[in-house]
């Protein structure tokens, strides 16, 4: 597959932050920018949680945790890995689809810890692991068009469901006369999407789609587009019979659903009576923050945003933090370990996936 593929376009010698090396392909970072962003994470933590502790009272956030549940503790383990294993079912299911090369479940895994780790390391609205899973395609086999619409792809895919999502579950509490959830909560979800839902479906129907992702060759803000549009037809044929794949609907509905199942449980762990609509809504609110261009992958400010919804919703502003940071250990500091060493073996990845894929 190639949509609106320009063939002297090679951008492909590594992502943007990338720095030289040999073998064919960039070391993208050093182990010194490893070692001082995972100290910059550390830094951030400590300083978010004596804020929040400060805040909401240091004696009742740790009373929160002390109640913390053992069984739904692991029960929050449980969810979290499932929704990461939804994560790569559909990152396989998207760069197979349409003639693309089949990535190894190991292979596929580790590209998505890398993808985390780089983000982590350089995460302004994610790209830093947009650029190495690009790059990573790259080496693969996919021509430099056809990687970059499916990494645009895939992130597209998995925030229009979540945008359904969160517009289904407004619907909902709405219907409910509102209990769940202030309304300052639920007419953004109501209005937003569906504007930005047409505004996608305009721009990529038909020839319009494809005269807009060709047109690659008259600044960066029309190629920028260009990549954008075609990232959208991507998800869109991905989704459409007869060549919707039920790995990619499956696998997306469970990396969205496990980790706010995740949350949920967290909340349930210490003791907080929250209901899952109020949660789902307060969960969906508080990942825009994600896409700040904030440094260590929103760190800090998807906490924060979560904690601040979760008190909209009544819930005591210990309680919120307390199952914020029960939350986040699952969700944010389980994974970063690995995925840093992955960013740190790029390049050995680089080659299995060439080796992998006949890339």
């Amino acid at each position: 597959m190639r949509v609106g593929a320009d063939e002297n376009a090679d951008a492909a010698t590594g992502p943007p932050l990338a720095k030289g090396g040999q073998e064919g392909g960039p070391l993208v970072v050093s182990t010194r920018s490893i070692l001082v962003g995972a100290g910059l994470v550390v830094v951030l933590a400590v300083g978010l949680v004596a804020l929040l502790g400060k805040a909401a009272g240091y004696s009742e956030v740790l009373g929160a945790l002390g109640r913390a549940s053992g069984p739904w503790v692991i029960g929050c383990l449980v969810l979290e890995a499932a929704s990461y294993a939804g994560y790569v079912v559909c990152l396989r299911a998207v760069v197979a689809h349409n003639g693309g090369p089949a990535l190894p479940g190991t292979s596929a895994t580790r590209v998505w810890l890398a993808s985390m780790g780089a983000t982590r390391l350089v995460s302004p609205a994610g790209v830093g692991g947009l650029a190495l899973m690009y790059w990573l395609l790259r080496k693969a086999g996919l021509h430099p068009r056809d990687a970059a619409a499916r990494v645009l792809g895939l992130n597209i895919l998995l925030f229009s469901m979540f945008g359904i999502w969160a517009l289904a579950t407004s619907l909902v509490i709405l219907i409910r006369s509102g209990g769940d959830a202030p309304l300052g909560m639920i007419v953004p979800w109501l209005v937003v999407v569906p504007v930005i839902a047409v505004t996608g479906l305009w721009i990529s129907e038909g020839e319009r789609g494809e005269r807009v992702s060709a047109d690659t060759h008259h600044g960066w803000l029309r190629k920028g587009r260009a990549a954008f549009v075609a990232g959208i037809i991507v998800a869109r044929t991905a989704l459409r019979p007869p060549r919707l794949d039920p790995r990619i609907l499956g696998g997306a509905t469970v990396y969205w659903v496990g980790d706010l199942a995740c949350l949920w449980g967290a909340l349930r762990a210490i003791g907080a009576e929250v209901s899952l609509p109020g949660v789902a809504l307060a969960y969906a609110t508080a990942y825009v923050a994600m896409l700040l261009p904030l440094p260590t992958g929103g760190y800090g400010a998807l906490d924060a945003a979560s904690a601040f919804t979760l008190t909209m919703l009544g819930l005591p502003l210990a309680e919120a933090i307390a199952g914020v940071m029960v939350w986040r250990v699952f969700n944010f500091w389980l994974p970063t370990i690995p995925a840093l060493i992955e960013v740190a073996r790029s390049r050995d990845l680089a080659r299995t996936l060439a080796r992998d894929t006949g890339g």
